[in-house]
């Protein structure tokens, strides 16, 4: 209920301020700089074939704003886990949560794997598009129900949703209206993960200096993936030794 209201309340504000919106998001679009993607598709083979890990999700899975395929958030995952993964990274410009079915099975390799766990993500362009929180919230939860019955997965990590509200390069008035949708879109996730057991959602605090964003003033830098990466890992850390602790002692 209070989403729905806050949601109503969002587009009420919203409609008056279109027009300076739309012309302010252009003026913003002809400035920002076009960064390749390094890893739409990034395979990282593994000696240990127990440990399937699919990484997928929108242009930071894709690399975008990294300078090499070496530096992007997936092989910085396979740095600190000693190469403790197979990693799939499946990634996507301009990805949404409706769309992240459609990503999976139309890579031939990745959609008949099996995996153990999974990294998934998603929410910044569900808050350029406004998409509805209800919506957003279906769309997630059948993908992550379809990957723990159908894939396997028995770990599911959604880092925090990109920091929208504070990019360099968006326009003051429209970072208030994303600052309002990523609170919506965060608290969908965050009541996801109390209903879905093998789903976790990474809040870590992380400091988005300017040296976090790439050139383009959106998505992240070397040094970006780097943080985004360690902040993700020690999230996999902490669910292990969790579960380590719940074991009955022998």
């Amino acid at each position: 209920m209070k989403i729905q209201l806050l949601y109503f309340l969002e587009r009420v504000l919203l409609v008056p301020c279109l027009p300076f919106l739309y012309f302010s998001g252009k003026k913003a679009r002809g400035k920002i700089k076009k960064l390749p993607p390094q890893s739409d598709y990034q395979y990282i083979p593994s000696l240990s074939k127990e440990n399937t890990l699919l990484i997928i999700g929108e242009s930071t899975v894709a690399g975008v704003g990294a300078s090499s395929p070496q530096t992007t958030f997936a092989s910085n995952i396979d740095l600190l886990s000693f190469n403790g993964f197979e990693i799939h990274n499946i990634g996507k410009n301009g990805l949404r949560a409706g769309k992240l079915m459609g990503l999976l099975m139309g890579n031939p390799v990745a959609k008949e794997m099996p995996f153990t766990s999974a990294i998934v993500m998603i929410g910044a362009n569900d808050c350029f598009k406004l998409t509805h929180p209800k919506k957003f919230r279906k769309d997630l939860e059948m993908f992550l129900q379809f990957l723990i019955m159908e894939k396997g997965v028995n770990k599911i990590i959604i880092p925090m949703v990109p920091p929208v509200h504070v990019f360099p390069a968006i326009p003051g008035l429209l970072r208030f209206f994303m600052r309002i949708h990523r609170y919506m879109l965060t608290s969908e996730i965050t009541s996801l993960s109390q209903k879905i057991i093998p789903l976790h959602f990474d809040v870590s605090k992380q400091d988005f200096t300017g040296e976090f964003f790439a050139a383009d003033g959106i998505h992240p830098s070397d040094l970006g993936y780097s943080m985004m990466a360690k902040s993700v890992f020690a999230h996999f850390n902490f669910i292990e030794k969790k579960k380590e602790a719940a074991k009955p002692p022998l």
